[in-house]
């Protein structure tokens, strides 16, 4: 199996997101992701901090998030995971629309943790799952 056609696909099914996504917890890295095409409204992101409550423990973990095709609404990017429950953020997108979206998401709403944007799923995942959160503190190619 390729990076692309793994990612996502854990063995246990996760939590449905408001069915326009999936967040599943794999590897100690939580792992979210959006349906093409669907966009994320402030309900969405409520859902998704509840589910991200249910898969914590009240341990903040790593995250990455597949953005591809993926629109936010202006409500929605206000809604961010507190630090206790995620400690760095992965974007997975597939193009350079993609990381024009992250960028403009993430440069306006500024998050308690690293963000990194990223176009390989091995690279995501390894830099989500590395142990030192200093590693990038804003959203890069």
């Amino acid at each position: 199996m390729t990076e692309e056609s793994n990612f996502g696909h854990a063995s246990e099914p996760g939590i449905n997101i408001a069915d326009k996504g999936t967040l599943h917890l794999d590897g100690g890295v939580l792992q979210l992701r959006w349906n093409e095409g669907v966009t994320v409204e402030i309900e969405d992101a409520h859902t998704l901090l509840d589910a991200l409550d249910a898969l914590s423990n009240g341990t903040a973990l790593p995250m990455l998030i597949h953005v591809a095709g993926v629109n936010f609404s202006q409500a929605s990017r206000k809604v961010s995971p507190p630090p206790s429950r995620v400690s760095r953020i992965a974007l997975l997108g597939s193009s350079p629309v993609d990381q024009v979206v992250a960028l403009f998401l993430f440069q306006f709403y500024r998050l308690p943790c690293p963000v990194k944007y990223f176009t390989s799923p091995g690279k995501a995942m390894a830099w989500a799952a590395a142990a030192d959160p200093a590693n990038g503190s804003v959203v890069s190619a």
